[in-house]
């Protein structure tokens, strides 16, 4: 192994000035995508799963509420003993989604939580240097649909080096509640500084942001 690396040191040793940046810029971009794809993709596959959850979730409260209301009114028009027992159904199935759709949104943080929680790891993380917290415009959950749940959205920007953007990834990482990633943009600046660009999102009922 020794031997190896000895001749490894040499080959490197006899390239060019600019082939050994090359390389050692190489090296720094490979580090960064291995520690973007083990702090960030089990975010992004669990930001696809539970958004997929509590849309389906959504969908079929809506859809068990139309089938609600349809009964009530055939049953207005003329009594049915069938179509109550449906209507019975239907309402403790639809309290069963609700139950479900409550039980996932109650692990994220709230709207307001969220920028105070964010800013209160970041205060621990001396190299880094916070920039802008911006609330974007909330999104509905449902495209079209000013009701139920919406998306709300939060961009922070940032500087610092690498490690210090990983060990911060992994602080709020490790926080009691939860949100979603939506994106995050690293550029470096002048090495080993870098802008970091990050965006987080929850779920909240109201279409306000009141942010911390």
């Amino acid at each position: 192994m020794k031997i190896i690396w000895c001749e490894w040191q040499q080959r490197f040793s006899g390239l060019s000035s600019r082939e050994q940046w090359l390389i050692a810029i190489s090296g720094w971009i490979a580090i960064i995508l291995i520690g973007v794809f083990m702090v960030l993709e089990p975010q992004w596959i669990l930001l696809q799963n539970q958004t997929n959850t509590i849309d389906v979730t959504a969908k079929n409260i809506i859809t068990v509420e139309h089938d609600i209301q349809r009964l009530q009114q055939k049953l207005a028009q003329s009594p049915n003993k069938k179509i109550d027992t449906q209507i019975t159904s239907l309402t403790h199935k639809n309290a069963q989604l609700e139950q479900q759709l409550q039980q996932t949104i109650g692990r994220l943080v709230s709207p307001t939580q969220m920028s105070y929680l964010l800013e209160q790891v970041l205060q621990h993380s001396q190299d880094l240097r916070l920039q802008t917290i911006v609330s974007l415009p909330a999104i509905p959950l449902m495209n079209g649909n000013e009701q139920g749940y919406f998306l709300h959205p939060l961009r922070m920007t940032f500087e610092g080096k690498y490690f210090d953007v990983i060990r911060y990834l992994t602080q709020i990482e490790a926080l009691p509640v939860k949100y979603y990633w939506r994106n995050l943009n690293y550029q470096v600046t002048q090495y080993p500084w870098a802008n970091i660009e990050l965006e987080l999102y929850t779920l909240g009922e109201s279409k306000d942001f009141i942010g911390g």
